[in-house]
């Protein structure tokens, strides 16, 4: 990126490493027509962060939440929201430890053994993860006719002032602007790609 901004002075590239996605594929474990647990592989289309933490549990089978936060540096809340989309998926169970969620692979045994258990999702505990970067795309397609009624009143306009104006103009809307400058340059060049706007 130093000699990109070397190159293309004043532009600079930088990496958005939560953004992407991967595909994994992954062992589930679901209830059968006649009620039994089996287990079946399946292609999963997740963010980095979701692969992130599941990789964790090569190297161990259990985790808590804490200890997945303070090995990813990843917020506690952001860590329980990502595991519940692998709890969803039928590859961890979670159990409670005191004031503490426990996460761990879930074996055919463990899922036949705890068939009502396992599979019960605690609205409160376990938010259904989004993919995060299908979710701020989503997000960023509210602020669409802004940004278009801003170019084609002022013209061409800096990515500065784009943004402040944004956080301005939506400020009084059901939905408030809260992107960075970084995200806002990559929905941009969405928009640019899509020949929804000139570069």
């Amino acid at each position: 990126s130093i000699e990109y901004a070397k190159l293309k002075n004043p532009r600079r590239l930088v990496w958005m490493k939560q953004l992407g996605t991967v595909e994994l594929e992954v062992e589930a474990y679901e209830e059968d027509d006649d009620g039994n647990i089996v287990s079946h592989v399946k292609e999963v289309s997740c963010t980095p962060a979701h692969a992130t933490l599941l990789a964790h549990f090569e190297d161990k089978g259990e985790w808590t939440s804490d200890e997945l936060a303070n090995s990813t540096e990843m917020p506690g809340d952001m860590v329980r929201k990502r595991m519940g989309f692998w709890v969803n998926q039928r590859v961890v169970e979670t159990t409670r430890s005191g004031e503490d969620t426990v996460y761990s692979l879930i074996s055919v045994s463990e899922a036949d053994a705890n068939n009502d258990q396992s599979f019960q999702h605690d609205d409160e505990d376990q938010e259904q993860a989004v993919s995060i970067g299908a979710h701020e795309e989503e997000e960023m397609k509210v602020y669409e006719s802004y940004i278009f009624g801003m170019l084609s009143n002022l013209g061409q306009l800096p990515l500065e002032r784009i943004h402040s104006m944004l956080k301005t103009f939506v400020a009084g809307s059901d939905h408030k602007y809260d992107k960075t400058p970084q995200q806002l340059a990559i929905f941009l060049q969405q928009l640019c790609k899509e020949e929804k706007l000139e570069f």
